[in-house]
């Protein structure tokens, strides 16, 4: 068997119909886009695809050679990225047994592989993905593996939206009946290292954490599923008097009550004698570093969890718009129960948050409620913005994650972003890019390879260590741009 770890999104063997649909061995025709089109559906379906009649083109127009596999004649899918920025792409053999894939972004005749995937799903390719832009179009290549022509079933499925509960001092409640499902973040900060207090128990090292509570509703022993397509670990601290004593007491937790590091990809956790009104803490964490959605579920035993913890607050509306230098975020409920407070929280790699604002609740009303923040000290680049709204008894519930790009130089166009591979920076009227670099979070620049073409340059991040960078280019002019560039 052969092995490569790059990841080729160039899979024109995605695809999540139930009827076939035609091939296409060029992305565009007459400069438009005219590959098929796949749907992405919440689950995996596959539908059958075929390379009979391509040719292997590498050239420009072509998305030129890939960075993995021995090229053969290929076919081109485009699809729509979902709302949750994340995919899953599935191929399964037919006639052909060693196929290879690679998503691409870009414009016609301008086509940037994002990753490629050889052998990640045994000879055929599989990918997972996230931090597409939501609404976008992007391009799927699929071949067989040194040439031949044949067939083979593809699908694109949605994956649920990152966690951003990635520190002990902002949690999410689990219920009883009522699974949590969500993409496991990777590249992150440890959990030792956010929250370097805490005793971690078995856990000798905890990437991607993500961290839960559950407060017991009937008492006995407590059960907690964790599956996942890799290996996943997870600790569990308490008893707690409460949430607020069990949140306050972050940073300082000490030997867990259970914990495991295995390298299984399902785990379950279990606690005896568990009593009406305690609560626990309960961290997981992706060993695997792969994007997959990890399903977390109170079920069996004979505890049970509230399913009261949750609170009733209604949003109708969530927006954040920047606006000379200054993020307005706006927000309605149509209804509040108990609601104390909002904590406005910012981020600029969506896993460390800091509170930034206070905005009062209007405690119970049935009646529509307009709220606003005004961020008036934005970051450069990307700022990661989410409400916490915290009820009478210190419980709190997080809204989904809003995103501004704030520019404060004259910035060029990143994209994709975050990246696995190459990332393509858009001239800024017509002054060509002469310089790129990255710069780490310490400071350090990083040269790295670029190349150009029509409307700007092509950048090559496959050497650099995954992590957020600033990209500094800098034109002919002299005029230099910084932004936030995401490498997985």
């Amino acid at each position: 068997m052969r092995l490569t770890n790059n990841i080729v999104l160039l899979f024109s063997a995605l695809i999540s119909l139930q009827t076939g649909f035609g091939q296409s061995n060029t992305p565009c025709t007459s400069g438009s886009l005219s590959a098929p089109s796949i749907s992405v559906g919440s689950s995996c379906s596959y539908t059958s695809g075929t390379t009979a009649g391509a040719t292997a083109q590498t050239n420009n127009a072509n998305g030129n050679t890939p960075s993995c596999g021995s090229m053969g004649p290929d076919v081109w899918y485009q699809f729509t990225a979902p709302a949750s920025g994340s995919v899953l792409i599935q191929t399964q053999a037919g006639s052909i047994s060693d196929g290879v894939m690679a998503l691409y972004s870009g414009t016609c005749g301008n086509w940037i592989e994002i990753t490629c995937s050889d052998d990640d799903n045994g000879l055929m390719p599989e990918i997972s993905t996230s931090g597409l832009t939501p609404g976008a179009t992007y391009l799927i290549r699929f071949w067989e593996y040194g040439g031949g022509t044949g067939t083979f079933d593809i699908c694109v499925s949605s994956l649920a939206p990152p966690a951003g509960n990635t520190t002990c001092t902002v949690q999410t409640p689990i219920c009883s009946g009522s699974p949590i499902t969500f993409t496991a973040n990777t590249g992150g900060t440890p959990a030792s290292t956010v929250n370097p207090g805490n005793s971690y128990g078995c856990l000798s090292t905890s990437p991607n954490p993500s961290w839960y509570y559950l407060e017991i509703a009937t008492g006995g022993t407590l059960t907690i599923d964790i599956t996942a397509g890799s290996d996943v670990d997870f600790a569990i601290w308490g008893p707690f008097a409460n949430v607020a004593t069990g949140t306050a007491a972050c940073n300082t937790y000490g030997a867990p009550t259970d914990c495991s590091y295995s390298i299984a990809a399902v785990e379950q956790v279990n606690v005896a004698g568990v009593l009406p009104g305690q609560v626990y803490v309960l961290l997981v964490t992706n060993y695997a570093n792969t994007v997959q959605n990890i399903n977390v579920t109170n079920a069996g035993g004979t505890a049970t969890t509230n399913c009261g913890i949750v609170l009733p607050v209604g949003y109708t509306a969530w927006d954040a718009v920047h606006l000379n230098g200054t993020v307005r975020l706006s927000w309605t409920t149509e209804t509040e129960t108990n609601n104390d407070y909002f904590a406005v929280q910012r981020s600029v790699d969506g896993l460390i948050w800091e509170t930034i604002g206070v905005v009062g609740g209007s405690g119970t009303t049935s009646d529509p409620h307009s709220y606003s923040y005004s961020d008036d000290s934005p970051n450069q680049g990307i700022n990661y913005y989410r409400l916490m709204q915290v009820d009478m008894d210190g419980q709190s519930v997080l809204s989904p994650v809003r995103s501004v790009k704030v520019s404060l130089m004259d910035e060029h166009v990143i994209t994709p972003n975050p990246t696995k591979a190459y990332v393509f920076v858009g001239e800024n009227e017509h002054r060509k890019i002469t310089s790129v670099k990255l710069v780490d979070n310490v400071g350090r620049t990083h040269e790295v390879p670029f190349s150009a073409v029509d409307g700007g340059v092509n950048v090559d991040c496959r050497a650099v260590s995954h992590g957020t960078y600033f990209i500094r280019c800098t034109d002919e002019l002299g005029k230099s741009s910084a932004s936030l560039l995401v490498i997985e």
